[in-house]
């Protein structure tokens, strides 16, 4: 089973974004997927996110998996961009002996990086943003879903003026990854865009060069979502990612 988290800052996004011809390729394999939705901040704090999808994925070890028809509770972590983060994440703050590997696309394992608590050139090309419409957005009860257009300006907004960790914790050192915990991390796949805009791929990079057992397929575009923007191209990565864990069965 393939648990997968959706990517969108950890403040938009929805578990109905990877696209129907990857469900299909990883189903045509033998590969199940349950996509999850999660709290989403300014709503919730990150250390709330992470905490309820803790109890999530401790219920399908303990008896979702038959809901699901799966013969064990054995299960890969699949995430994109801020659900590979929530990942990694879940890896490190959860004891599982069925959490079996990691896929991480174009995700990040700290938050305490410069490349995100400064303006970021990319999001400012973009018309700005201003903080009196942002805070029309933000809900006064915990979300999971919401309007994306507003869900992403709220994101931008962030981006551009360079506060996103703010709005999701006081503290990111506590959730960014040492590399003594990303040495016990369980196996990676790693996927990025050597030129990706919004997340840098030296994030990849580190993680691949501290992890145990990794693999890093680095991707030729300046698309951040690249799987997205070229369903060609996201294809042969899929297939690559099929390949991979085949590897680990054999």
């Amino acid at each position: 089973m393939l648990i997968y988290l959706h990517g969108g800052g950890l403040i938009f996004g929805q578990r109905e974004d990877l696209p129907s011809e990857y469900i299909e390729l990883l189903n045509n394999k033998g590969y199940s997927i349950l996509a999850l939705d999660y709290l989403l901040a300014p709503e919730s704090n990150l250390e709330q996110i992470i905490n309820l999808l803790i109890k999530t994925l401790e219920w399908y070890q303990n008896e979702g998996y038959q809901l699901a028809e799966q013969s064990d509770p054995a299960y890969y972590l699949f995430g994109r961009s801020a659900g590979g983060y929530l990942a990694l994440q879940l890896a490190t703050k959860m004891s599982s002996e069925w959490l079996k590997a990691i896929i991480n696309f174009y995700g990040y394992y700290k938050l305490n990086d410069a490349n995100f608590i400064y303006p970021n050139p990319y999001h400012n090309k973009a018309a700005k943003v201003s903080k009196e419409l942002v805070e029309t957005f933000v809900q006064s009860n915990p979300i999971s879903n919401g309007k994306q257009n507003e869900r992403y300006l709220i994101y931008l907004y962030c981006r551009q003026v360079g506060n996103w960790i703010d709005f999701l914790t006081d503290d990111p050192s506590k959730f960014s990854l040492t590399q003594e915990q990303i040495v016990q991390l369980p196996p990676l796949l790693l996927v990025h865009a050597d030129k990706d805009p919004d997340v840098p791929i030296q994030q990849s990079k580190q993680l691949n060069k501290f992890a145990n057992q990794s693999q890093l397929i680095e991707v030729a575009s300046a698309d951040h979502d690249f799987d997205r923007t070229n369903l060609i191209k996201g294809r042969e990565v899929y297939q690559q990612v099929i390949e991979w864990l085949d590897s680990l069965s054999n």
